[in-house]
């Protein structure tokens, strides 16, 4: 017996990439192959037929075998064209709804379809959202399931100069569906060089592995003792240390610090033993670990100090006496306990927090490193 047909998608592509320097921003590389070709790969799995919305001369997307569909409206009009043009071609394939999803975002959820049909019902209108890193939700507006009944209503609202997605879809009670953020947000989108460089490191993430635990437990003490005995084993290590506090590195009077004061967004100091880079976020909300690890130059093992609620493995750093109770039972990502002493069957494999070479090679084999 088979299911009910799958839904047509459409990749939108019909925008001027103007952060990019013009042109296809689907068309650049990303690991061997164009990002466009990496959203492909993960809608094809969930979805019937694709077409690629795209404005100007289509012979430069033959190369991908799918029908090529321009905006019906002069002008750029943005997305909300796109999904117009994606509704009228999924009309006369008499299907009911279309998927749509942006053409610069290679890391799209491989279940974007079925949650965003199960958010749907029944109003059968949604829109895709996530977290950012400060855990705020944010709609995704070009990732939605949107019913080919309300193309005739679309094509009025864009008539009558309706061009931001969520006035439209908010006139007609849009559903939400979420997806959750970690280990990176899957629409995480190129817009800029500087994304392209970050989406080829979460392509390609290093191996991390985390110290964490209550203040007061021998955090900071444990990393810097891994660190030594890993190098000294041959091993390129990089750290990342989260302070929930306002910490700063740069003391006031500094050429650095002046700078910063001054307002520059990043500052980078060199000398000729290091150079340091400094990044002011004014407001911003804080980068997630996945955007702080993209960051790092390669390495053969990044120690993490912090983040208790991350998904990367770690080891707990535990001293009784400074009176709290284990992480470990509540944490699934914690994969031993290393302790001062008090503890028989944590649940995980226990070390002493002073036997560094046993936590070493417990890392090392749990990496496969």
């Amino acid at each position: 017996m088979t299911g009910p047909p799958r839904l047509p998608g459409v990749i939108l592509a019909g925008g001027r990439a103007k952060r990019m320097g013009g042109g296809d921003k689907g068309l650049r590389l990303l690991g061997g192959q164009t990002l466009i070709a990496h959203v492909i790969a993960r809608l094809s799995a969930q979805c019937g037929p694709l077409a690629i919305n795209a404005n100007g001369d289509p012979a430069r997307l033959a190369g991908f075998g799918l029908p090529v569909l321009p905006d019906s409206l002069p002008d750029y009009p943005g997305p909300l064209a796109g999904v117009l043009a994606g509704l009228d071609w999924a009309a006369g394939l008499g299907a009911e709804a279309i998927v749509t999803a942006a053409a610069d975002t290679p890391f799209l959820p491989l279940d974007l379809v079925a949650r965003l049909s199960e958010a749907a019902l029944p109003r059968g209108l949604a829109l895709a959202a996530s977290p950012d890193a400060s855990g705020t939700l944010q709609r995704h507006p070009t990732f939605g399931l949107w019913p080919v009944a309300l193309r005739h209503d679309l094509r009025a609202a864009l008539n009558g100069g309706v061009r931001k997605v969520v006035t439209w879809t908010d006139r007609h009670q849009a559903a939400t569906a979420i997806f959750d953020a970690a280990p990176i947000d899957p629409f995480f989108n190129v817009n800029t060089p500087e994304d392209l460089t970050l989406a080829h490191r979460l392509l390609n993430p290093q191996p991390v592995y985390g110290v964490t635990g209550w203040k007061n437990t021998g955090k900071t003490g444990l990393v810097a003792r891994l660190v030594a005995h890993l190098t000294a084993g041959g091993l390129t290590v990089s750290t990342v240390k989260h302070a929930h506090h306002d910490s700063d590195t740069d003391h006031p009077g500094t050429d650095t610090w002046r700078h910063r004061m001054a307002g520059a967004q990043q500052v980078i100091l060199s000398t000729p033993h290091r150079w340091a880079l400094m990044h002011e976020l004014r407001g911003a909300a804080e980068p997630d670990l996945a955007a702080l690890l993209a960051l790092l130059a390669p390495v053969d093992l990044v120690l993490v100090e912090g983040y208790k609620s991350g998904t990367h493995p770690k080891v707990e750093a535990h001293r009784p006496e400074a009176g709290h109770g284990l992480l470990a039972p509540e944490n699934p990502s914690i994969r031993a306990v290393a302790s001062t002493g008090g503890l028989t069957d944590p649940g995980v494999p226990l070390f002493h927090l002073d036997d560094t070479a046993a936590i070493a090679a417990f890392i090392r084999a749990d990496l496969g490193l």
